[in-house]
Formats: C-alpha cells, structure tokens, sequence
C-alpha cells in the first residue's frame, strides 16, 4: 500500500474492536475504534476515513443510522456492515441503503481483512469518476461473497423492482421467506402478500382461485369471490410450486 489507509471500526463489543483493530494495523492499517454510530455521526463532518466497519445493531443510533448519514455526506466512502449471520432483514436493508458488503457475525478474521482491502481498492478505483445519480442507492459491487449473501444482495436490488422475479430451489429452502423479504423491502410493502400453493388447486378450479367469479358462474358459486389476483392489487402474489 502507498499509505497507510484509515479504517474506522464502529462496535458496542469491545472485543470485537481489539480484534479487527489488531489485525488490520498488522496490515499496514490506521484504526480508529467508537463503541457507538452516535459518535461517528458527530465525527464525520470533520474527518473522513478510507472505509468504515460497523456493526449493525448498538445502543443509540444504528449501523443503518449511520449508514444513511454517510451516504449522505460521503457518498463514495465504502461502508460494511457487519450483524448476525442469520438476519436477512438486515443484509437486504444493508444492501438497499447502499453498503459495499455485508460481513455475517461470527467471520473469519481473514475474510474481514480481505474485504477491507477490497474495499480501500474499489475507493481508489471510484476516485476521478462522475458520481452516478443514484450511486447512493443502488451500489453496482460484486463482491467475494458466500451464497447466502449473494441472495441477500439479489433481494436488496430487486425488491425495487416491479417485475416478475422466479425463485428457485429444493423443498425447505425458504423460497416463500425470500419472496416475504421481496415485499417487506420493497414500495409495495403496506400493500397485501398473497401466497397461493398452486400444487394444492385442482386444474378446473385454477382460473377461478386466481382471478375470482361471479354469483351463478358455475355450480356452487353462490356469491362473487375476488381472486387472488385483485386480492394481491398493488402488492405482492406469491405463487408456489408452479
């Protein structure tokens, strides 16, 4: 490295600050620790770091907190966000607003080290460019990441999206968790999720399930019924096994 790059680590465990303190500086690295985003915050005006490390859930302010604050007053600044492996709200939510990568708790010391060096790498890259307009909000980073988070980065970019997303995988997999993901994040959220299991409508009464009948239409229609097709309106239709 040319010069020392600046890493702010930004977590309420202390422990975890030694850790990635100790292991960074034996890089080469300048750290600077903060057991809150709160004081980040009041920081950031004055100074700014090469990248910033920072947990997700703390006292006060949250990772996400600070998260908008720098995308604000530094938008190119790479941000990771680290939180528990299992929390997908809060990888997508990482994701949406903008942060460089998302680091699962527990983590490799190794892999923590490599993703700061990647990311001091895509800064330099970006400097001496236009900023792009929505650069903020929709980050184009491929990173070294497990599948999970890959996943996790899909559903960030294409909950803002109004077309139809296929979700494939194994019985169990949790397909209807990243479809609810898919709606919680995205505009049509305060709007219906309707799952429908496909698997489970006999063929003759398919057309009527997803889109409803008139009293008479057939025998045994005794009154209109809305199908789930206008039930879902300006929401979300999941439709499973198809």
């Amino acid at each position: 490295m040319s010069r020392s790059e600046t890493v702010w680590i930004v977590d309420d465990d202390r422990s975890i600050r030694w850790v990635l303190e100790k292991a960074l500086q034996q890089e080469g690295m300048t750290t600077v620790s903060f057991d809150s985003a709160d004081s980040v915050i009041g920081r950031l005006g004055r100074q700014q770091p090469d990248v910033i490390i920072s947990d997700i859930r703390m006292p006060g302010a949250s990772g996400l907190d600070l998260l908008a604050q720098i995308r604000e007053l530094h938008p190119r600044l790479p941000v990771i966000i680290m939180t528990a492996h299992s929390d997908l709200d809060s990888a997508v939510a990482s994701y949406q607003g903008g942060a460089f990568e998302y680091l699962p708790k527990p983590f490799d010391v190794d892999e923590a080290v490599s993703l700061v060096k990647r990311a001091n790498q895509h800064a330099q890259e970006q400097q001496g460019l236009e900023l792009p307009a929505n650069q903020a909000r929709t980050p184009e980073i491929i990173g070294e990441a497990p599948a999970m988070q890959e996943v996790f980065r899909a559903i960030g970019r294409l909950s803002h999206s109004n077309i139809t997303v296929l979700i494939n995988g194994e019985s169990g997999t949790g397909k209807e968790l990243v479809a609810h993901a898919l709606h919680r994040h995205s505009p049509r959220a305060a709007s219906p999720f309707i799952a429908l299991n496909m698997a489970a409508i006999p063929k003759d009464l398919m057309e009527s399930e997803l889109f409803g009948h008139e009293k008479g239409a057939f025998t045994g229609a005794a009154a209109q019924r809305r199908g789930r097709v206008e039930q879902a309106d300006g929401g979300t239709l999941f439709l499973d096994e198809i």
